[in-house]
């Protein structure tokens, strides 16, 4: 599964979305449990315009992970802007609770290289 998970990232980042979702799929299919891989699905999704089974891939990874931040962030932001502001608002405040356990250097799972300082300005300038 995880092979198939970074065959999606590649297809992903290059540009390949079809392909990617199809490995991604996969990646899910062989490991159901991983909110990593639910997640992943939910950006290809995004990009692909599928809005509202992106936000069924988020909410499958929540319930796997609770603390998965990353997916609380994204879901307050496609909540946000179908214009479900208290939603969006209570997604966003869950990630700001659970990025004070994080140092600001930290890189978050799945982010690809993002760490939880720069999150926390990104959900802060939203007004999140």
């Amino acid at each position: 599964a995880q092979a198939l998970a970074q065959l999606a990232r590649v297809s992903a980042n290059e540009g390949q979305l079809s392909v990617a979702l199809a490995w991604c799929e996969q990646a899910v299919a062989a490991a159901k449990l991983n909110p990593g891989y639910h997640y992943l699905l939910a950006t290809i999704l995004q990009e692909q315009g599928q809005v509202a089974e992106a936000m069924q891939s988020l909410k499958r990874a929540l319930y796997l992970d609770q603390h998965f931040v990353l997916a609380h962030f994204a879901l307050g932001t496609l909540t946000r802007r179908q214009g479900r502001l208290k939603e969006s608002h209570k997604h966003l405040a869950n990630a700001l609770a659970l990025l004070s356990a994080h140092a600001q250097d930290e890189i978050l799972p799945e982010s690809e290289g993002m760490t939880a300082g720069r999150l926390r300005e990104i959900i802060r300038s939203t007004g999140g």
